[in-house]
């Protein structure tokens, strides 16, 4: 579905030019973007209801918004961004997909990204280059999105009876059948990119095929293992790759191949390595404590270090009042949480490593909880298939008295939820005496 995705991008940028500025395509890249700020030459933003994009970003340089003044009784601009749209619904999947424009301005603006399945297009002509920039959802995120069965039905076919109580797959027939469902659900594969200690870069990649290479059976993924921070992989290194599924984890090491490309329409590619086949898939936690999900999601407010939450340690400066971004809490464990805020909440401060108080309001309990925590993850994800949100993964801290206290309240509670579940799991009052 990612590649039909970008297909469908760059066909419909490719008809709006043609037909509202009777240019031609001459070239069409597409790049990974990673996590963080990305300043973007907009032109305005395309919002969709369902289909199986939500939002992109349009944009174009001087030379374009140029040829779009020239000679023009209706605002070119407003008239390329509706045709891209159009072009763009027209072969889009989904029930009766719809959209519209917004945002409309030539001017430069600054776009927070997610790096997970986040790509740039550039599409070249004569007179200047359009530019589009979108998170393409995966199958398995669309279709969780969905609330539907897909997952399940594939977990069902393609892995071993009972797989979360293994510890690995070691058989060859199971590990390719392993390989075949993170191919079909378009999982998201996390990679360690070899740089030695702090300097190694994490980075994300989908599955798309497999080949031969030099003689050896080998996968494609698509992958952007440059970086200007880092060097660049040999041949015969090894990389360690994760996949997580429910709440575990699939880890594996993969040996780097050599890189590779991936066709799409137009002369694109997309960028992509090859590496060899596991022989071994370790499955394990995703977290180092089990992490419960809550029925009934609890009000949770994040207060961030860096806009005005904490006292100074010396007691010389009057702290100002708590900057609280009001959320709710979707799961929680005896170390960690995840927090779920509103998509339109981009506070600067939200950024993996930084030190926030969380507030937790448990029930029956009139005094919130105040945690101090360290953001381990930052990610968007649909909370429908219409609507984004954001998620903090956070991990508690403990340094002070009052953290203590914190964590002991939230612990009680957690070892509470599992009592409960149990008792619903198995029904104590039909038990018989010994």
């Amino acid at each position: 579905m990612i590649v039909e995705t970008l297909n469908n991008l760059i066909r419909a940028g490719t008809d709006a030019l043609q037909t509202t500025c009777g240019l031609t395509v001459t070239q069409a890249h597409v790049s990974l973007v990673r996590q963080g700020s990305l300043t973007f030459p907009s032109l305005g933003d395309l919002r969709v209801r369902n289909g199986t994009i939500q939002t992109v970003h349009l944009g174009c340089d001087t030379v374009l918004v140029g040829h779009l003044a020239d000679g023009r009784t209706r605002t070119g601009v407003e008239e390329l961004a509706e045709r891209v749209l159009a072009s763009l619904l027209e072969d889009m999947e989904g029930r009766r997909p719809r959209g519209n424009v917004e945002n409309l301005a030539v001017a430069p603006v600054t776009h927070f990204t997610r790096g997970q399945r986040t790509f740039g297009i550039r599409l070249e002509t004569h007179a200047g280059r359009l530019f589009m920039l979108a998170d393409v959802p995966s199958k398995c995120e669309l279709e969780e999105a969905k609330n539907s069965d897909f997952m399940a039905t594939m977990s069902a076919t393609y892995l071993p009876r009972e797989w979360p109580r293994r510890e690995r797959l070691d058989a060859a027939g199971v590990i390719d059948s392993f390989l075949v469902f993170a191919r079909k659900v378009e999982a998201d594969l996390g990679f360690e990119v070899p740089g030695g200690g702090s300097d190694a870069g994490p980075c994300s990649g989908v599955l798309l095929g497999n080949g031969m290479v030099a003689g050896q059976r080998a996968l494609k993924v698509c992958v952007d293992l440059k970086d200007a921070d880092l060097l660049g992989p040999s041949r015969g290194d090894v990389m360690r790759a994760t996949m997580g599924l429910s709440d575990r984890s699939f880890a594996f090491d993969l040996a780097y191949l050599g890189e590779a490309q991936h066709d799409l329409i137009s002369g694109a590619t997309l960028p992509c390595a090859w590496f060899s086949v596991p022989d071994l898939v370790l499955i394990g936690q995703r977290r180092g404590a089990f992490r419960l999900p809550l029925v009934l999601p609890l009000a949770a407010a994040i207060e961030c270090q860096g806009a005005r939450a904490f006292r100074s340690p010396w007691g010389d400066a009057e702290p100002e009042e708590p900057h609280l971004l009001e959320g709710r809490m979707v799961d929680l464990s005896f170390t960690g949480a995840r927090v779920v805020l509103p998509v339109s909440v981009e506070e600067p401060g939200l950024e993996p490593g930084a030190q926030v108080r969380v507030r937790l309001q448990l029930p029956d309990d009139a005094t919130p909880v105040i945690a101090a925590a360290v953001l381990r993850r930052v990610t968007l994800s649909l909370a429908d298939r219409n609507e984004w949100q954001r998620e903090l993964g956070l991990e508690f801290l403990v340094d002070s008295a009052e953290d203590r206290d914190a964590v002991a309240r939230i612990r009680e509670f957690v070892l509470a939820l599992e009592r409960f579940q149990l008792a619903r799991r198995v029904d104590l009052t039909s038990t018989r005496p010994w």
